[in-house]
């Protein structure tokens, strides 16, 4: 396999043609390497896990839908150590690099098969999202991403950390190949269906750099001219959305040390150190901490849904920043990571589909623009993200 971005994982040369025909004939993917692929070893990033895993005995329902769907499988790709990343720097296999913003992180966790389509290595990828593992190196790669409704696409075979926020995340060189791959992923048409309103969330804009904000703004004619008409002055959250940061922090860091935390303790694996830091503070959780989480979850949907009243799309930029420059001090990288899961929280604590377009850049850099929709919109996200294309 010739990987000049590192974005294929260790073990990840599996080639796999799909049917002759399909929706998908005659298109490439790969699958981050948390995807199950029967007679593989799936690695998630750890070479622990790699070692003790056996090789999968099944193959990932999203993986066999591509493949039934016609495309080809060229290989597996780095994530963040079990998903536990939003950089997609790893301690153990190196960062991917990110072709559309040299010399600056990918985003993570699923930072390699952003690389694999940005790079030109395949045309379509899968990844995961949690609290942004999809939607932020889709912003940071400058290509076009998904966050699907909570649910919508089966999670079997595929390693997740937390099953109420994880999802499967699409990315695609194009709008068309995205509606096309998720057309197959969550089985219904992507028909011209256009939302009444564009509604643009201030309180996110108060988490981004100025630079990102005065990219943003400067797109909103587009997304008016392409979407629908667009209206200000929504603030999507009575308190502060770094809040909203805490309690997902609380709920998913519980739900990650319920997975792992007996393969930990056992096997004393191999961690970096943020990695090592986030399942110990998810240990120490407290049930009232979560239930607190939980109750506050609640009431974040309302709130979301209250902003989607009217057939309307909120939005925002996909993230607060772009990409940070590779071996950022870690002080610095944890205040942005910070800002960046309050945004990507709104879309994970109401289980709304979110998607990712790549509309803009700053200083050169790509800038992600994104909507969310209605839970069970994602269709809706699709088609405007195929008339943004055309237009």
């Amino acid at each position: 396999m010739h990987d000049p971005l590192n974005a294929f994982a260790l073990g990840g040369d599996v080639y796999i043609d799909g049917a002759k025909t399909g929706p998908l004939a005659g298109l490439t993917f790969a699958a981050k390497d948390v995807f199950d692929v029967q007679g593989y070893v799936t690695g998630a990033g750890n070479p622990d896990w790699r070692r003790l895993a056996e090789p999968a005995k099944h193959t990932a329902w999203a993986v066999a839908a591509m493949l039934e769907s016609g495309a080809r499988l060229v290989g597996k790709t780095h994530t963040d150590e079990l998903s536990k990343g939003i950089f997609g720097d790893n301690a153990h296999y190196g960062t991917p690099e990110n072709p559309r913003a040299p010399g600056h992180v990918p985003g993570g966790s699923s930072s390699g098969s952003a690389a694999a389509v940005a790079g030109g290595l395949c045309q379509l990828a899968l990844g995961t999202d949690t609290a942004g593992s999809t939607r932020v190196p889709a912003s940071f790669c400058g290509i076009w991403g998904l966050r699907p409704t909570l649910g919508a696409i089966s999670m079997e075979a595929t390693l997740g950390q937390s099953n109420t926020f994880d999802t499967v995340g699409l990315m695609a060189d194009d709008p068309d190949h995205l509606a096309l791959m998720g057309e197959v992923l969550l089985r219904k048409k992507v028909k011209d269906v256009r939302p009444a309103k564009v509604v643009v969330l201030e309180d996110a804009l108060e988490a981004c750099d100025a630079a990102v904000v005065a990219a943003f703004d400067s797109v909103l004619p587009r997304l008016a001219e392409a979407v629908a008409p667009v209206t200000r002055g929504t603030r999507i959250s009575p308190v502060p959305l770094l809040d909203w940061l805490e309690h997902q922090n609380a709920i998913q860091g519980r739900e990650a040390w319920e997975k792992y935390g007996e393969w930990i303790n056992l096997n004393n694996p191999r961690l970096g150190f943020e990695v090592a830091d986030n399942f110990l503070r998810g240990s120490k959780v407290s049930n009232r901490t979560v239930s607190a989480a939980r109750g506050f979850r609640l009431r974040a949907r309302r709130w979301i849904a209250e902003a989607l009243e009217g057939n309307a799309v909120l939005a925002l930029p996909t993230t607060p920043v772009t990409a940070p420059p590779l071996h950022s001090p870690r002080s610095v990288l944890w205040e942005v990571r910070s800002r960046m899961v309050a945004l990507t929280a709104i879309a994970g604590m109401a289980g709304c589909p979110q998607i990712t377009l790549p509309l803009c850049t700053v200083g050169g850099l790509p800038l992600g623009i994104s909507l969310i929709g209605p839970r069970g919109g994602d269709a809706l996200l699709l088609a405007a993200a195929k008339r943004i294309g055309k237009a």
